[in-house]
């Protein structure tokens, strides 16, 4: 993982990106005890323990160590993510092998503990804060920690929980919808139909999209909501192409030709009675925003049974379509969608699988990212501020480029994706 502030390093980048790929997995199995070393882990603390030797194991006296609390869930409902995104930590510090980055983390599924490992990270002095996941989370740690002025860089996409010591460093859907409509307006696109949950998510995706009309008022989209408990998606297909308003009027149209019976209306006959619909959907492309690719594949083939016509219509979405198996749908070829770098991630994935055995959880590749820019930015500083983080030309990792702001924002440039026959093609 390699991080660019000018254009000489980026030459020194592109050669080290090489080794990074061809390292050995025996020379990563042999590290491991770098890791290890490097790492504590605050374990549940009962109220009638004695926390003195915990408080003094977790001291160190050496300056040049710079600590980071990594809040993770290793237990419970989420604790493969938590599992996955700490071997990606840990797989980036032994790619970068410096020693003196040093880990405490911390399970944040111990509600009852929570606090008391906060503070036990305030009073180590912990320079950093990685994590957590998940909005609810990253509130109770914002809360606790709101005058600490400790950085805390979240793995969550919810820009809502930013502030000036919270960063959010998963890829926004803000991000991910201005990525969209400035690729598709370029494109000639301007009439949109959305399809988005009718939940606070989807809101959300509906403000945003108004505000980026309200700069580029050529443009317009129409929205349909779809309900998050049992959705019919017949129902919600046959909504978003108007489809019984237009078979209404194939069936006049038919009932009229048939009462002229004249030579030209018998012509116009023959070739209607092989339609289901008259007249042509009123969008240009339709977006879908859908909370899992289950309802993304359950709208992408009932669509077309309803005259929504892929040859006719772009079909478009966010990351959430990247997954090979769309490559399987027929209707999908030469649709797009807005994702962080795929092909990078997959030589990500394969360097992980060689050393845990197992797939790597889809924001691994965060962890992996932002531990080797510490890494990075520690030898080179020694010690962070959120000045040093500020740079701004910003970073390239294995997500690609990305930046930090003062909002708490971390600023990111989706790729386009086409749907290939056989694989994602990339377009700018």
């Amino acid at each position: 993982m390699f991080y660019i502030r000018d254009k000489f390093i980026i030459l020194v980048i592109l050669c080290l990106s090489l080794l990074l790929y061809s390292c050995e997995t025996t020379q990563l199995t042999n590290d491991k005890t770098l890791t290890h070393n490097q790492t504590k882990l605050l374990e549940t603390i009962k109220e009638d323990e004695d926390t003195h030797s915990l408080e003094k194991n977790l001291i160190e006296n050496d300056d040049k160590i710079l600590r980071i609390g990594l809040l993770l869930p290793l237990s419970g409902e989420f604790y493969q993510i938590g599992k996955s995104l700490l071997d990606s930590a840990q797989f980036a510090l032994e790619k970068t092998g410096n020693k003196s980055l040093q880990f405490y983390i911390v399970d944040t599924e111990e509600e009852n503990q929570l606090y008391k490992n906060l503070s036990f990270l305030i009073s180590n002095d912990v320079d950093l804060i990685l994590g957590p996941i998940f909005t609810k989370k990253v509130l109770k740690v914002k809360e606790y920690l709101d005058e600490q002025n400790i950085p805390i860089i979240t793995f969550s996409n919810n820009s809502e929980v930013s502030d000036r010591n919270v960063y959010v460093f998963g890829l926004t859907i803000e991000d991910e919808l201005n990525r969209i409509y400035e690729y598709s307006i370029n494109r000639g696109i301007n009439k949109f139909a959305v399809i988005i949950p009718d939940n606070e998510y989807g809101n959300k995706v509906k403000n945003e999209i108004n505000i980026f009309h309200n700069v580029n008022n050529n443009s317009s989209s129409q929205f349909i909501f779809y309900p998050t408990e049992d959705p019919d998606y017949y129902k919600i297909a046959r909504e978003v192409s108007n489809y019984d308003e237009r078979k209404l009027d194939l069936d006049n149209r038919i009932k009229l030709l048939e009462e002229l019976q004249s030579e030209s209306s018998l012509k116009e006959l023959k070739l209607l009675r092989n339609k289901d619909t008259l007249g042509e959907v009123d969008f240009e492309a339709i977006i879908i925003i859908a909370r899992s690719f289950s309802e993304l594949t359950n709208f992408i083939s009932i669509l077309p049974y309803y005259d929504v016509d892929p040859k006719k219509v772009k079909f478009i979405g966010n990351s959430i379509w990247g997954k090979e198996l769309i490559l399987k749908e027929p209707s999908m070829k030469n649709s797009y969608f807005s994702s962080l770098d795929l092909n990078a991630q997959k030589k990500f994935n394969e360097e992980y699988k060689k050393i845990y055995k197992n797939n790597p959880h889809s924001l691994a590749a965060l962890a992996y990212d932002l531990v080797g820019l510490i890494s990075s930015l520690n030898m080179e500083h020694k010690k962070i501020t959120k000045e040093i983080l500020h740079s701004n030309l910003g970073y390239i990792g294995i997500n690609g480029w990305f930046r930090f702001n003062e909002s708490g924002r971390v600023e990111r440039r989706p790729i386009i994706f086409h749907v290939g026959s056989d694989k994602f093609v990339i377009k700018n």
